[in-house]
């Protein structure tokens, strides 16, 4: 795995096995293909033989890896997931009960006659089973029949595969897979015993906070910036550089489309990244997470700055192919290169809009957590506290989001046009005068020992010819 992305196996439930799936640590989410988890829904990781096991509100996911890519994927994971608070909430939620151990498990069989199958986080207390999976729950009470088994051996190795939980009672049937021997043992010794008497009724919920009433909703408005606009400002752009100075560049055709475009997705690729975990976020608190003003901030100029070495690399590459088309030798001419001054004076020009764009939003830190304050005082009150001051607070912010995206898209268009102004006014210019630098000529010298070679070459075989 390298330090963006990890190329394996994923099986993602509901959806199946995808084959060389591109998985990635992104700023707020983890990205496999086109599927994105944010970090705010997971509640559970899971290291297995082979594999890491993730549990999210609505994906899970089982992804393949050698021992070192899955260590370097967990380790990157947990630096965005809180593992100890996730387990405290585990805890907390089933604080009338001892918890023996948690862990990601692969379950199929049935439970009160129902059919079930796929990947659950298990908890296991002294009293029962939970198996959870996105939004729903099951519950194996205590005590029930269990065994561990061992399969056979396999045919070609005679090799044993590790032991698998067979947990039965009335109307449940169920086999349990990728648990280490210790838990095993720990649940064959709490299902053979009979739970302590029941002092509260309460089932498992992980995805709630506990409360009489639900956690403000996101409720973000419709975003102006989407791939689509992207696409026609990199047309217009296109459209403003000079054709015969791309004729006479030997430029192909519709490079500048395609050349804007990616450019235009590196750049605000952190907003769309934001703003798709921000809308699909199921609470106001984690929409401010997605959307934070500090992060979002130093995501861009990243993303900016990588745009802008992207732009230096098509540049170098388009110097080398025309001065391969043309014949000529470009070492040494330091006019044609852009060097590091060029490289700093390109990014200087790309971030420039960006920055002046952040100028004006200065204050979303402090919106956000005059926000966020009020979130939390609402939820620790009285369910009947009046809420219209964070109603108010909510509506200020999410006015904000929208001048950030409508400034975020005035900002792309300034950055486009300055990257079109640098190459209609300099860099198309530096690829023409390659084609103005002369071809070098064989010396004179050499082409007369040339001809003298050809001479005795064809002397030897008319005297070779006659002797016969």
């Amino acid at each position: 795995m390298n330090s963006q992305s990890l190329r394996t196996d994923v099986f993602v439930e509901g959806s199946g096995v995808r084959r060389g799936a591109r998985v990635t640590v992104a700023g707020v989410a983890l990205l496999c293909d086109e599927l994105m988890v944010p970090y705010g829904e997971v509640f559970w990781l899971s290291r297995r033989k082979g594999m890491l096991l993730l549990f999210a509100g609505r994906a899970t996911l089982a992804i393949k890896g050698t021992s070192r890519e899955l260590d370097q994927l967990y380790k990157r994971l947990t630096e965005r997931v809180d593992l100890t608070e996730l387990r405290r909430r585990i805890v907390r939620q089933l604080g009338h009960e001892v918890v023996l151990f948690t862990a990601g498990c692969a379950v199929s069989g049935q439970v009160e006659d129902e059919k079930v199958g796929g990947l659950f986080l298990a908890a296991v207390t002294r009293r029962a089973l939970y198996l959870l999976s996105g939004d729903r729950q099951l519950t194996i009470a205590w005590p029930a029949r269990a065994a561990s088994r061992r399969p056979a051996k396999k045919a070609d190795a005679g090799e044993r595969d590790d032991d698998y939980l067979v947990l039965g009672k009335t109307g449940t049937s169920l086999t349990v897979r990728y648990l280490f021997p210790e838990e095993l043992g720990a649940v064959l010794y709490a299902a053979s015993q009979e739970p302590p008497p029941e002092t509260e009724n309460r089932s498992l919920e992980l995805f709630s906070r506990g409360e009489v009433l639900p956690p403000p909703q996101a409720e973000l408005p419709p975003f102006s910036l989407a791939a689509g606009s992207l696409h026609e400002v990199a047309e217009r752009a296109a459209a403003n550089v000079p054709g015969e100075l791309q004729v006479r560049a030997g430029m192909r055709e519709c490079f500048f489309e395609t050349h804007f475009q990616e450019l235009g997705e590196i750049a605000l690729g952190p907003l769309l990244l934001r703003k798709s975990a921000a809308g699909g976020a199921y609470s106001l608190v984690k929409a401010i997470e997605a959307m934070n003003a500090g992060g979002l901030r130093e995501d861009t100029r990243a993303a900016v700055a990588t745009a802008a070495d992207r732009l230096a690399d098509v540049y170098e590459n388009e110097l080398e192919r025309v001065a391969t088309s043309r014949g000529v030798n470009l070492t040494g001419d330091r006019d044609l290169a852009l060097g590091e001054a060029g490289r700093a004076f390109l990014l200087e020009r790309m971030q420039g809009p960006f920055d002046r764009l952040w100028e004006r939003f200065g204050d979303l830190g402090d919106q956000e957590n005059e926000l966020r304050r009020r979130i939390a005082e609402l939820e620790a009150g009285h369910p009947d506290q009046d809420d219209s001051e964070m109603h108010t607070a909510a509506e200020d912010w999410r006015a904000a989001m929208v001048r950030v995206d409508r400034g975020y898209e005035g900002a792309w268009r300034e950055m486009v046009e300055e990257i079109e102004r640098a190459w209609s006014t300099d860099l198309l210019t530096r690829l023409e005068r390659v084609g103005q630098i002369e071809k070098p000529r064989i010396p004179e010298w050499l082409q007369l020992a040339a001809l003298a070679a050809i001479t005795l070459l064809l002397a030897a075989v008319l005297v070779f010819v006659l002797a016969r």
